[in-house]
């Protein structure tokens, strides 16, 4: 991002107040707890008409002491548009 300070209208100083004020995050700590995976396909149906078939994929993880036999949880589900 760069650190430089803007000077046209309203937008004066935004940049560098903005990059100032940005969260800062510690990346080490982070856990993973759900994952969507959604697919989509183009297939034609028996009439010959286009559909479109969607897969979605979802993983859920739990904390190790909630006592959760399948870890992760995993679902599918599937759909035509």
């Amino acid at each position: 991002m760069s650190h430089e300070t803007y000077t046209f209208g309203q937008y004066t100083g935004l940049v560098q107040d903005d990059y100032n004020k940005q969260m800062k995050f510690d990346f080490g700590e982070k856990r993973l707890i759900k994952e969507t995976v959604i697919k989509h396909y183009e297939e034609t149906d028996s009439e010959g008409k286009r559909r479109i078939h969607k897969e979605t994929t979802e993983k859920k993880w739990f904390s190790e002491g909630s006592g959760s036999r399948h870890n992760p949880a995993i679902s599918h589900h599937s759909e035509y548009l």
